[in-house]
């Protein structure tokens, strides 16, 4: 008698935390407290100059979880000082090409991360 492995289905919804950059000139302030340009902040973070840029004009408003935290690391700051936690839940759009799957983004609530 064989037995088949039955498939279980991947969530439904599943939670993604992002952070919102708080005040973008404050990132400038204590890169340049560092004494370090956006190429080498952004090279110590594995990003690009333009990205370390568009974070202190506010060209870029959202980030990951985890580039705010090397980026609060490398400047030496509390990440509750530079940026906000924002958890989304992401589901999968449901489409009539079986082919296609899209994400949608919905905020779900602000809450604080323990650092």
């Amino acid at each position: 008698m064989v037995m088949q492995a039955t498939r279980r289905r991947p969530p439904l919804v599943r939670k993604e935390t992002w952070m919102k950059v708080k005040d973008p000139a404050m990132i400038r302030r204590w890169r340049k407290q560092e004494h370090l340009s956006q190429a080498q902040l952004g090279y110590l973070v594995r990003r690009s100059q333009t990205t370390i840029y568009l974070l202190e004009t506010g060209g870029m408003r959202t980030l990951s979880e985890d580039l705010a935290l090397a980026i609060a690391a490398r400047l030496r700051v509390p990440w509750e000082d530079l940026f906000e936690a924002q958890e989304h839940e992401v589901m999968p759009e449901v489409t009539n090409d079986a082919h296609s799957t899209r994400r949608t983004i919905r905020p779900h609530h602000n809450r604080r991360m323990s650092a």
